[in-house]
């Protein structure tokens, strides 16, 4: 692993790859999603809510990072790195790089777009709260920057190790599309499933209660083990994808 070559690899994905473009639209698509569902917020929360009085933008905007997100970042990940095998262009690339800068440098352009999207998402909740005459709760805008984030990153690194796997983009989509609805299943087992701990769903979730404000006391260790959770998650996937890419013949 050499950061030069991270570097290198993270500005050619960010500045002159085709894809960026892309990517940075679906993550612009992202925020206007999340716009949408908080300008329109009282026919949302009707459909979802019997009592909604006094829910806060940062709740509202954090649930939609939690149901929409994970396709988000499926759409943006998925061929990131399937795409250069099936065209054969990762040959010349790993002839330049090592195998695991080539990974990471993908996997930080990525985290990139996505935690600007968390800070755009953030920055909208700021703004609609304080519209709403609300008080600022600065604690809570950035549990929901730092939460939102590295649940995203969650989801890139699973894709990031699914498309090292995979020959070409169908393969892919299919395997992350497949992937995404086993997790979704397994955290539709509820609490008494031991699955749940193997879904970045759970990690997320577990943050929804300090939407409404930030904890006090002893909660300050359940966001704690909750983002160190995710980032553990991170890691794990991240390790298995270099582990696959340094064991694939191109």
């Amino acid at each position: 692993m050499n950061f030069s070559e991270i570097r290198i690899i993270g500005e050619d994905e960010t500045l002159r790859s085709s894809k960026s473009r892309y990517v940075w639209l679906f993550g612009g698509v992202f925020i206007f999603l999340c716009f949408l569902v908080m300008h329109y917020s009282t026919s949302y929360l009707f459909l979802f809510f019997s009592n909604y009085g006094g829910i806060p933008y940062t709740l509202i905007s954090y649930q939609v990072v939690l149901l929409i997100g994970p396709v988000m970042t499926m759409i943006a990940s998925f061929d990131i790195i399937s795409s250069e095998t099936e065209t054969g262009s990762v040959r010349y690339i790993l002839s330049k790089v090592h195998r695991s800068s080539f990974v990471l440098g993908k996997f930080f352009f990525l985290l990139l777009v996505f935690m600007s999207v968390s800070s755009g998402i953030a920055l909208l909740s700021l703004i609609y709260q304080y519209s709403a005459g609300n008080a600022f709760q600065f604690e809570s805008i950035i549990l929901l920057w730092i939460s939102s984030g590295l649940y995203l990153g969650c989801f890139i690194s699973i894709f990031i190790f699914i498309s090292t796997l995979s020959a070409n983009n169908k393969i892919s989509f299919a395997m992350s599309a497949v992937f995404l609805g086993i997790l979704i299943f397994f955290i539709l087992q509820g609490n008494e499933s031991y699955l749940k701990y193997i879904t970045p769903f759970f990690y997320g979730i577990k943050n929804m209660e300090f939407m409404r404000g930030f904890p006090v006391e002893g909660g300050y260790l359940k966001v704690f083990e909750s983002l160190v959770s995710m980032f553990l998650y991170i890691l794990a996937f991240l390790s298995m994808s270099l582990v696959a890419i340094k064991r694939r013949d191109f």
